[in-house]
């Protein structure tokens, strides 16, 4: 069976003579790069054309075809497997343990709800987590009287592995942090974490929102019991898509919160309400993520992957990262928040003086793309593997006029 394909729409990166050549193909790819300066992959990357393409392609095709043909949902079907194991070569575990999902937030939540919580238990989590993982463990404490204990696990001077091993307890459940911070920028031990998590019971439920696709994310070299990540940030998909690994042996102690069409192996329910859940971790999608946004997440997937690398990329995107915040940490006045020795591509700073809303929106005027973060205040930056030496410069120098017309 043939599934639809836009590689042949996209433009094929060239075998580069050189990374000169190589990147120039990359931003070829990535018209906006031409537009803006692009560095705010945490929020949302940039869109490759075959992305676009694959996009506009699944559209067309549903208008002239309809959607509820047998050819159609055999296509369907297709796209979901082809989707998982995508996402399975990128986080190199098995396309079983791939359960499709809209966003993070979605993922967080299957893992954090389904464990089955009651008064007394305790949830580690940080002051410094994303809403899509502080917040259900704030339901939690709600729902079920659980016991939230915040750390200052990712803030700055601090140190996580001790902090987590100060907080952990026999009645610890669950911890559930970021691989890499939103908050500060700080790639976190997560192996480390996920072992002192273990030792005494609990479960590791990793939000990977700003690491897949920026850090390396061997999901079984972590340890992780749950990575939940997003398709729209640094994997340049669309809104709309993302994933929840689950690993195998978990699958008993992270129930069903909810349940769709593939939640039940077929013809193992009856009329009384008994089930057989799915064998897979497809048990846990919630509900039908649109086939044209998983086409063009595998396309972006498959470009990134495939034609640039990811070794390539996350050494990329690591090497401009500290360029850029070796560029910064010269200007006066500014304050580098993220640790040196523990970051990749995002960077947290403050500029005296200058309000992070303030300093996102004066080089939002200027064609410069960042953006500002709360709790701690700061602003970030994300750089790409499509950035460049020359728009750090530009953006260093574009932060030092706006300190001279203070």
């Amino acid at each position: 069976m043939t599934t639809e394909s836009t590689e042949s729409q996209g433009q094929r990166l060239p075998t580069p003579q050189s990374e000169t050549e190589k990147i120039a193909a990359i931003r070829n790819e990535l018209p906006v790069t031409a537009r803006y300066l692009y560095f705010n992959a945490g929020t949302n990357g940039p869109l490759p054309r075959r992305s676009h393409d694959a996009l506009v392609a699944s559209s067309a095709l549903e208008l002239d075809e309809g959607r509820i043909s047998h050819t159609a949902f055999t296509r369907l079907f297709q796209n979901l497997d082809d989707t998982r194991s995508s996402v399975a070569t990128l986080l190199q575990c098995d396309p079983a343990e791939i359960a499709l999902t809209h966003n993070t937030t979605e993922g967080m939540n299957i893992a954090i709800m389904g464990l089955r919580w009651q008064q007394g238990d305790e949830i580690i989590t940080s002051v410094a987590e994303h809403p899509g993982g502080l917040y259900p463990a704030y339901l939690l404490h709600q729902r079920y009287g659980v016991k939230v204990r915040q750390t200052e696990i990712a803030l700055p001077g601090r140190d996580p592995v001790e902090e987590l091993r100060k907080a952990l307890s026999p009645r610890t459940k669950a911890v559930v942090l970021s691989h890499v911070s939103w908050a500060t920028g700080m790639v976190l031990p997560v192996r480390e974490l996920a072992d002192l998590a273990h030792s005494v019971g609990a479960l590791f439920i990793c939000d990977a929102a700003q690491s897949a696709g920026m850090v390396p994310s061997n999901v079984y070299e972590l340890g992780v019991d749950a990575y939940a990540c997003s398709g729209q940030k640094w994997l340049c998909g669309p809104d709309g898509t993302g994933a929840l690994f689950v690993r195998r042996e978990r699958w008993g102690d992270i129930q069903q919160t909810f349940i769709g069409f593939f939640g039940i192996q077929f013809g193992m329910s009856d009329h009384d309400g008994n089930y057989v859940p799915a064998d897979t971790a497809r048990r846990y999608d919630v509900s039908t993520v649109y086939p044209g946004g998983l086409r063009a997440l595998r396309e972006s997937l498959r470009w990134i992957g495939e034609d640039i690398g990811w070794d390539w990329a996350y050494r990329r995107i690591a090497t401009l990262g500290r360029y850029c915040y070796e560029a910064l940490a010269t200007l006066d006045g500014v304050t580098m928040m993220t640790p040196r020795d523990q970051m990749a591509g995002l960077l947290h700073f403050r500029v005296e003086g200058i309000a992070p809303p303030e300093l996102t929106e004066k080089l939002g005027a200027s064609g410069i793309l960042i953006r500002d973060t709360h709790d701690p205040d700061a602003n970030r930056i994300s750089t790409g593997f499509y950035n460049t030496e020359a728009e750090i410069d530009r953006l260093r120098d574009a932060i030092e006029q706006i300190q001279a017309t203070r």
